[in-house]
């Protein structure tokens, strides 16, 4: 083990010690890990990149001709220098400049803390919890209520809202725009603080208490008077359950950077027993696989739990309103107390990580300002990062809007049966969960990339709209009969991919320290689609009569789109581009005196090293 002592020594102000650190063995150590020098008495631009090489990427000078990272410099104590990356060197290979970039950006920003392990029942309880996004707490029979009760006070289809006259499909879509309105609005304005200190889980743990009562509420709604209240609920609610989702994708990347297999790993390359490509496709797999087991475990909980609930909607019936009514209210208390049972337990044993440092002389009020004027600032170094904001954007836009359309129908075609609506999503949940363990085994196997899983998914999410838009021109198929929603749900297997790796490749793309705000923003977008989507949707349908089906070739036109977008995005150009992103912020906001301070706890972390 590295003498502490001596480690702490190596740092004085003025030796650019403060990339360099001492073992008693000799041992190679991967550039981009720690890169940035501070001398004292210069400013942090000066300090940032030589003027030799202007990649943040490849690090600062690079070593002298011939002198490789084991050769002790004559005269010197034994100090290593991280290796870094010239013109000339074999590692200028894209690939491998981007894994060394990848590296880089978690040692760049100071944090509030040291790295917090994952613990085993914590990996398994965020497994767990992903059955409150995968069951729809409340979109599917608390979505099917509020449409029946509104359904029952305006029984000739036509609502009276916003000062006009709608078709009732046209005003459910108008709610849906509305939800999503105010989503954009709350994750752009909590989203950017969430990076710093450790309070983060509380935005999880308060969003999934309202989806709590927002649920037990809807057991007590049953009557056509009540239908404003059914819609109130289901859009705080909803709203409700989408924060807690942005909240918990953005989690997921630093519960698999702190898993006890990756921080080995990294250590393995400091240490030269494995190459900074190998760390980098290690973690890239094991974020695809935490997410693919977290939906393979929502589906199995959805698919026992709407099991159960195929048979309780059995059992009450539903051949009369007041039973129909009835079964739905059951149903929400039965899914809401399985949501408390299946989140409660990660909201225990979730570590508090540590998150940014506030910069010095900067308040937590204009500290998340800050961060989204530099994020905007960076558009132009984060273009992959733009580009497959584009395409998820244009995506969800297909998929999204694709849903809430043909929910609306379907409830429709089976006459709001909640026993066969329970059936439909216990058939999707089974499909899609298979979907995703058959793309897990694949990946394991083939170790095909994030963005090949993510692009046959999303050309897959096109399918759907595509049979939609064809019911616009015949009765024969395009969602006009009960075998097709039963078919729509199958497909889920197919379209698993984009469910699993639409997130994952959010994470490929996204500058690591500033995941909260950039899943945050990409949840926007997201949503912001469910906001446009639906709104358009609404007009078109009202252009054609009435005829829901012409909206689908509006979601195919925008999710072709996005396939194009998705097909050029460039995952190793993305973490290099985050590099200089997070090299410019740290020398913009961050004191000499705070940046020591990261390289002094790198320092220390590995003199600790066993």
């Amino acid at each position: 083990m590295a003498d502490k002592s001596s480690v702490t020594a190596a740092i004085k102000p003025g030796d650019g010690a403060v990339e360099t650190y001492l073992h008693s063995q000799p041992s190679c150590v991967s550039s981009g890990i720690v890169s940035s020098k501070i001398y004292e008495g210069k400013t942090m631009d000066e300090n940032r990149v030589s003027p030799r090489n202007t990649d943040p990427t490849a690090g600062s000078d690079p070593l002298p001709t011939g002198l490789s990272c084991l050769d002790k410099i004559p005269g010197e104590e034994h100090v290593e220098k991280i290796p870094k990356i010239d013109s000339t060197s074999s590692t200028n290979e894209p690939h491998k400049k981007a894994a060394l970039g990848f590296l880089q950006q978690q040692h760049t920003i100071p944090t509030t803390g040291k790295a917090i392990p994952t613990g085993k029942w914590e990996y398994i309880f965020f497994c767990i919890f992903y059955f409150s996004n995968n069951g729809a707490p409340i979109g599917g029979n608390g979505g099917a209520l509020r449409q029946l009760l509104t359904n029952q006070a305006f029984p000739n289809g036509i609502v009276h809202w916003g000062g006009q006259y709608l078709n009732l499909n046209s005003f459910l879509l108008d709610i849906t725009g509305i939800l999503f309105a105010a989503q954009l609005v709350t994750l752009l304005t909590v989203g950017p603080y969430a990076d710093y200190g450790h309070w983060r889980p509380w935005i999880m743990i308060t969003a999934q208490t309202i989806l709590y009562i927002c649920q037990f509420s809807m057991c007590g709604i049953n009557k056509a008077s009540q239908w404003q209240a059914a819609q109130a609920l289901f859009v705080v609610g909803s709203l409700a359950t989408n924060i807690a989702t942005a909240f918990y994708t953005a989690t997921f990347p630093s519960l698999v950077h702190n898993l006890p297999k990756i921080l080995k790993s990294e250590q393995d390359v400091r240490d030269g027993l494995k190459t900074a490509e190998e760390h980098a496709e290690l973690d890239s797999y094991e974020r695809s696989k935490l997410y693919n087991l977290a939906n393979i475990a929502g589906s199995a909980l959805v698919v026992v739990s709407y099991s159960i609930a195929v048979g309780i909607s059995a059992g009450i019936g539903f051949n009369t309103n007041k039973e129909l009514i009835y079964s739905y209210n059951v149903l929400m208390g039965y899914f809401g107390a399985i949501t408390v049972i299946c989140t409660v337990p990660f909201f225990l044993v979730q570590k508090h990580r540590p998150g940014q440092q506030l910069p010095e002389g900067t308040s937590w009020w204009t500290v998340g300002f800050k961060q989204i004027w530099s994020a905007a600032k960076s558009a132009k170094e984060l273009r992959q990062c733009l580009l497959y904001l584009l395409a998820f954007f244009m995506l969800q836009e297909t998929f999204g809007t694709y849903f809430n359309i043909t929910g609306i129908l379907q409830n429709e075609v089976i006459n709001y049966s909640p026993l066969k609506l329970n059936a439909m999503s216990l058939v999707a949940d089974l499909a899609g969960g298979s979907g995703t363990v058959f793309v897990l085994v694949l990946q394991k196997k083939f170790r095909f990339s994030v963005k090949a899983g993510v692009f046959y998914g999303a050309c897959m999410t096109l399918v759907p709209s595509l049979w939609g838009g064809i019911g616009y021109f015949t009765k024969a198929i395009g969602f006009h009969h009960v075998w097709e929603f039963w078919l729509a749900q199958a497909w889920n297997f197919q379209t698993a991919a984009w469910g699993s790796y639409q997130i994952t490749m959010i994470s490929e793309v996204v500058p690591a320290p500033k995941a909260f705000l950039f899943f945050s923003l990409f949840n926007c977008v997201g949503k912001t689609s469910g906001f446009i989507g639906p709104f358009i949707s609404s007009a078109i349908i009202e252009r054609a009569n009435g005829d829901t089906n012409a909206a689908y070739w509006f979601l195919f036109a925008m999710g072709s789109v996005g396939c194009i977008a998705l097909w050029f995005v460039d995952t190793d150009a993305a973490k290099r581009d985050n590099a200089r992103y997070l090299e410019r912020e740290a020398a913009e906001y961050y004191s000499v005196d705070q940046l020591k301070q990261v390289h002094e706890t790198e320092l220390e972390d590995i003199a600790t090293k066993p």
